[in-house]
């Protein structure tokens, strides 16, 4: 039996969360979609299952601007866990900040494969997944 993929929304925003899961569902059909409304939320997640590869996304769609806690300081934090777990995930950037400092800082986290600006559409996120 195939294992189902899951896919992570790191997004305070409840309208952002659901646009996202709304483009999830149509395109990624066979995935399972886990939503954290923090990064802190996010990172307890791996903490608690940082042994368990199987309850790890595949996939981690990151917004950069939350409060308390932000995406950059998420990739720091995520940065620091063991090497299985960090190859286990892509982490795709989704935000709406197109300033050229943010975009250039996230370039330099070796775990980010993509970085996509809001709103997300159909057609940006087919070749992520």
């Amino acid at each position: 039996m195939e294992q189902r993929q899951k896919v992570m929304i790191i997004d305070d925003n409840l309208i952002d969360q659901m646009i996202t899961a709304h483009v999830l569902k149509k395109t990624y059909e066979k995935g399972d979609i886990l939503v954290m409304e923090s990064a802190t939320a996010a990172l307890e997640f791996f903490d608690s299952n940082k042994d368990d590869l199987s309850a790890i996304p595949s996939l981690i769609l990151l917004d950069i601007d939350m409060p308390h806690m932000n995406g950059f300081e998420f990739l720091d934090r995520f940065n620091l866990y063991p090497e299985t777990l960090k190859k286990a995930c892509r982490i795709v950037v989704i935000t709406g900040s197109d300033i050229p400092g943010d975009i250039e800082l996230m370039k330099t986290y070796p775990h980010v494969s993509k970085l996509i600006l809001k709103p997300l559409n159909h057609n940006e996120l087919v070749p992520v997944i």
